[in-house]
Parts: structure tokens; sequence; C-alpha cells
């Protein structure tokens, strides 16, 4: 619960890599964005990773949801997103490090 309560939220238009889509509470799970692509429309999409408890490897997640865009996701604020082992329902948004926030949300 520590993190979901303690980092700052950010809206789904703002995500920058290195940003996460976490879920508080016993179990709680975090996804983080290891990269995005915007086409010449504006459209982003982003790559998601994961790791279990205690992290010790991290790997790429699958889209569930678009199997046309393989492992990339369209993330909007509020949205459901399944992955492998978990569903973001209730979840937030967040900056990893509010120290960086300057340099990665500019």
């Amino acid at each position: 619960m520590s993190l979901y309560n303690e980092l700052k939220s950010v809206d789904a238009k703002d995500l920058k890599v290195g940003d996460m889509r976490i879920k508080g509470g016993s179990p709680g799970h975090i996804v983080m964005i290891a990269d995005e692509v915007i086409n010449e429309k504006g459209e982003k999409l982003v790559l998601l990773f994961q790791g279990n408890t205690p992290l010790q490897r991290v790997h790429l997640v699958k889209n569930l949801e678009d199997s046309a865009i393989s492992t990339w996701y369209q993330l909007e604020t509020g949205a459901v997103i399944p992955v492998s082992n978990y569903t973001f329902r209730r979840a937030k948004f967040v900056i990893l490090n509010s120290k960086f926030v300057s340099l990665q949300h500019e």
C-alpha cells in the first residue's frame, strides 16, 4: 500500500517511460512502462513489463485484449488492463520518483 499512497498520480495522456500502473493492497501489483511509440497522428502505444515478488526478473507483458498490436498497449485513465496474471481495475498511473518529475514530465 505504501507506493500506492505515496507516489504522485499522473493522467494516462501524460505517461512517460518509467511511469507505472499500480494497484495497492495485499496483494497489489505494478506494471511499468518500458518504451513508447507515437505515430504521425499523435496516438501513443506503450510496452509494459512486470516482475514477481520478490522482484528477480522482469518480462514484457502480452496485450490480451488486442492481438493486432501484440505487446503494445494504448492506455487510458480508468481503463481495465488485463495482464497474464493480474487485471488492473481500480488502479492508478503513478510517477515512480517525484524527484525526477521535472526531468521526465517536461
